[in-house]
C-alpha cells in the first residue's frame, strides 16, 4: 500500500472488538470526512446517503456496508476539497479502499467497494437515465475514473 495513505485508523481497528471498529471508522470518518464532492454533499454525508438507500432498496447488511464506506480510500488517500486537484486524479480510491477494509471486513463488503468505479461506468454506459441521475461531481470523476465502458 502506498506511504501516502493515512494508517492510523488501521493501526486503532487493528486489535479492537467490532464495537469498538464500528466507533473508530464513524469517528474517522466524521473527523475526516467534511470535505465536499459538489455544492451541497460532504463525504461524509455521501457515505450515510448511499449506505441508507441501500437499506431502502433491502440490502444485505454486508452490502449496506459497502455503500457506506465504497469512497474512503478518498478519505485515507487524504483527497479534499482544499486539494486543487481533489477529484481530478484517479488515485484508484476504490482499489486502495477495498485493499485497506480487507483485514478487517469479509469480501462481501469489499468486493462491492473494489468494484464499485467499474460499476458506474458500466451503469454510465448502458442507461441513459443513470447517468443523467449523476452530480456534476461524479459526472467530473467518471471522465477522471475512464469514462463510460
Amino acid at each position: 500500500m502506498p506511504n501516502y495513505i493515512d494508517q492510523s485508523l488501521a493501526h486503532e481497528m487493528k486489535n479492537a472488538t467490532a464495537e469498538q471498529k464500528v466507533d473508530a471508522l464513524f469517528n474517522y470518518m466524521e473527523a475526516e470526512g467534511q470535505s465536499f464532492y459538489d455544492e451541497v454533499v460532504t463525504q461524509l454525508e455521501h457515505a450515510l446517503q448511499c449506505a441508507a438507500l441501500a437499506q431502502q432498496n433491502d440490502a444485505s447488511l454486508t452490502l449496506i456496508t459497502g455503500a457506506l464506506l465504497h469512497d474512503l480510500g478518498h478519505i485515507i488517500l487524504d483527497e479534499h476539497n482544499a486539494d486543487k486537484a481533489f477529484l481530478d486524479i484517479d488515485l484508484n480510491h476504490e482499489e486502495i479502499g477495498a485493499e485497506y477494509l480487507a483485514p478487517f471486513f469479509p469480501e462481501a463488503v469489499t468486493t462491492p467497494i473494489r468494484l464499485h468505479v467499474p460499476a458506474k461506468r458500466y451503469l454510465c454506459a448502458t442507461d441513459a437515465s443513470y447517468h443523467d441521475g449523476l452530480s456534476e461531481a461524479s459526472k467530473r470523476s467518471l471522465i477522471v475514473q475512464g469514462g463510460v465502458m
